[in-house]
């Protein structure tokens, strides 16, 4: 025994060759058996494994180079060396914890948390290296020793307890996945690991340093009579031949999921016949309702047609209904019954079947408008039933017209909705006259006459939209054609006076000048006087171009803001035109843009212009108020007031251009008007502003007029 202990001992270098040689292998066996993705939670913790091996042989290869320049003499190594030795083992270490703690931990356990454990442990080394540095007051060679010692206690010995305790928990989970020779292998694996730790890591190098002064390499040699490192190389292979059996527990899980996969798919193919069997039994279903489905969309194309072509509404509503009604089999009769928004009232659009003359009483007419007039209200549809029953129920819900299928006697007449974006606007009544259930009215056929509601709806909708668009294109094109005519009248009025006035006043200037001019020579006296009358005629006419000019934008909403225009303006009104002007602000300024200012203004102009036109008013009072979420203005008068639905009929639009004007400004602000008005009961203009332009999605298109 001692002959091989000094042989042993002789030949330590290859021993440490050995040695790192074993713990290298064993990092590159883990890192080729490893997987990146498995349900086990050791795939994820056999990289930091292996970089503890990999790591840990390359130090004993470094160990060794240093071996190898001792017994040299001549070689020495640098402090540099030594440190990076160092640093590289305390890494090696702290991988091995990396791979305690993640094997242990949950499987959602964030990385920080494993990065502050393996700091703070590192801390705790380098504080206790740094301690001992101070208190015996260490050399930077020593220093380098006892790190080493240092980190093989504190460091290497709890990060095998840890990892021996980790690789014996996974015993469990390979018995649950029923693979426990694979808890065997790491079991085997846990014990090497535990030694290592325990026994390897407890003989370091002999140092001053308790127990390292007692319990050494040295020792080591004496007790077992081989080098510590032999025993840890040893030990290292073990640990790589079981580790390196136990990943093939990956392999087996492939197997498995293969398997699983091919029993999947031969599932999946016996699925694929049913399947293609059900799709067979669905064929002759389908291609049936495929024909209807075919005959459902040639009527909504055909009504298509007919509400795209231009003719006059009522035409084309008849039209429309009469090709319902041909198209399907259960009506004979039909009613079509609209919303009549100016005089928002109903009418009846079209009628097929009956004889509107004798509407009255209980006939059949009379109940069809009476249902249409129900489906308007309730926003639901109606069935007339053959005894007088009417049930209501909703269209879109398929089970609540099984009620009236079910229903004692047959369905008679049904009424329908005509929904658009706005909410309902009419209904579509299809009724039987001739003997009751002789002609049934089948599901297929209810859902294509909901179709036809529901398009006929929109159809209309935009109709009346495309109307309303082509009306206002129309009055947009007369305004500008009003503006462009009030563009030239105001440049008329404007060279008018200036030639009349300001021209006279400074044609009188020039001519005064040139007696002036002779005057002081002859006569300075009269000179004098002369030139007093000419500065007289340059301040009128310097007060005519302030007028004009005040008239075109008052200076004062651009120096003072609206509210000192609006005192300015009814001021000048008032002595203009002898009206009694009274106003009232109530408005934060801040509230309102530069923009709205100056439209707020036209607005007021407009309204009083409007006034001293037409109303023959002796009192006006403008007031100018916020509120929450809007600004409004209003103008009250006291004259002779109007009818506003006459004045602004198409026919008579010529009357309404300022009306117009306040409307185009409002809508701009993104806000309405309302004007209430009757003859002898004076006028109240009212325009509502949102503040900042707030809803301007949701605001009135249109003027609002009432008495």
């Amino acid at each position: 025994m001692e002959i091989i202990t000094r042989v042993l001992v002789q030949n330590i270098t290859i021993v440490f060759f050995f040695y790192g040689l074993a713990f290298y292998s064993m990092g590159l066996a883990l890192i080729l058996a490893g997987r990146r993705t498995s349900q086990f939670r050791l795939a994820r913790a056999i990289r930091p494994l292996a970089w503890f091996a990999i790591l840990h042989g390359i130090n004993e290869w470094m160990d060794m180079v240093q071996r190898i320049a001792e017994l040299e003499g001549a070689i020495i190594l640098p402090m540099w060396y030594r440190a990076a030795q160092l640093t590289i083992l305390v890494v090696s270490f702290l991988m091995l914890l990396v791979f305690d703690l993640v094997l242990l931990s949950p499987r959602m356990t964030a990385f920080h948390r494993i990065g502050t454990s393996v700091s703070l442990l590192f801390l705790f080394w380098g504080a206790n290296l740094l301690l001992v540095t101070k208190v015996y007051h260490l050399s930077p060679p020593e220093i380098l020793v006892i790190g080493d010692i240092l980190a093989r206690y504190l460091l290497a010995v709890p990060a095998s307890i840890f990892g021996a305790w980790a690789l014996f928990s996974q015993q469990k989970t390979m018995q649950q996945h029923k693979m426990p020779q694979f808890g065997r292998d790491l079991m085997i694996s846990a014990g090497a690991l535990l030694a290592y730790g325990v026994l390897g890591q407890i003989f370091v190098s002999k140092a001053f340093l308790f127990p390292a002064n007692i319990i050494n390499s040295d020792v080591f040699l004496q007790i077992f009579g081989i080098p510590v490192q032999l025993f840890r190389g040893g030990l290292a292979a073990i640990i790589a031949i079981f580790m390196v059996r136990a990943l093939n527990v990956f392999e087996m899980e492939n197997q498995r999921k293969l398997a699983v996969a091919q029993q999947e798919k031969l599932q999946a193919q016996r699925s694929a016949v049913e399947t293609e069997r059900r799709i067979n039994q669905e064929k002759d279903r389908l291609n049936e309702a495929l024909r209807l489905k075919t005959e459902e969309l040639s009527v909504l194309l055909e009504v298509s047609n007919l509400l795209a072509l231009s003719m006059e509404p009522h035409e084309q509503n008849r039209r429309v209904l009469q090709h319902i009604v041909n198209s399907l089999s259960f009506p004979d009769a039909g009613l079509l019954l609209l919303d009549d928004p100016p005089r928002e009232t109903l009418k009846v659009a079209a009628v097929m079947g009956y004889n509107t003359h004798s509407a009255t009483g209980d006939t059949g007419y009379a109940i069809a408008k009476k249902l249409g007039k129900r489906c308007i209200a309730e926003g639901k549809s109606v069935c007339h039933h053959a005894d007088g029953q009417e049930i209501v129920f909703d269209p879109q819900e398929a089970r609540e017209w099984t009620t009236c299928q079910s229903a004692i006697t047959p369905v008679v007449m049904l009424g329908l909705p005509l929904t658009a974006k706005k909410g309902v606007i009419g209904a579509l009544v299809l009724a039987q006259t001739g003997k009751p259930g002789e002609r049934y009215l089948s599901v297929n056929e209810f859902n294509l006459t909901l179709g036809l509601s529901q398009q006929l709806g929109l159809s209309i909708e935009n109709a009346r939209l495309h109307q309303a668009a082509q009306r206002h294109e129309k009055v947009l094109a007369k305004l500008l054609h009003r503006v462009v005519d009030a563009q030239e009248s105001e440049r008329k009025r404007i060279a008018r006076e200036l030639h009349d006035a300001t021209g006279q006043s400074l044609t009188a200037i020039g001519l005064g000048l040139r007696g002036a001019e002779v005057l002081i020579t002859e006569d300075p006296e009269q000179a004098v006087l002369h030139v007093r009358q000419l500065k007289k005629y340059s301040t009128n006419a310097l007060g005519e171009l302030r007028r004009l000019i005040a008239n075109l934008r008052p200076s004062q909403l651009d120096d003072l803001g609206l509210d000192a225009a609006l005192h300015w303006y009814c001021q000048e009104f008032q002595q203009q035109y002898g009206v009694s002007v009274r106003l009232d602000t109530r408005y934060l300024a801040s509230s309102l843009h530069p923009d709205s200012e100056t439209m707020i203004f036209r607005i007021m102009q407009e309204s009083l212009s409007n006034v001293a036109k037409h109303a023959k008013a002796e009192s006006v009072v403008v007031r100018l108020i916020e509120y929450d979420h809007h600004i409004e203005l209003s103008v009250v008068d006291d004259g002779v007031g109007f009818s506003p639905e006459q004045v602004l009929q198409e026919s008579d639009r010529q009357q309404g251009w300022g009306l117009l004007g306040i409307q185009e400004r409002a809508q701009l602000l993104g806000g309405h008007c309302h004007i209430q008005s009757a003859p002898g009961q004076g006028t109240h203009v009212r325009v509502m502003i949102p503040k900042d332009n707030e809803g301007e999605t949701d605001v009135s298109d249109k003027i609002t007029v009432g008495r």
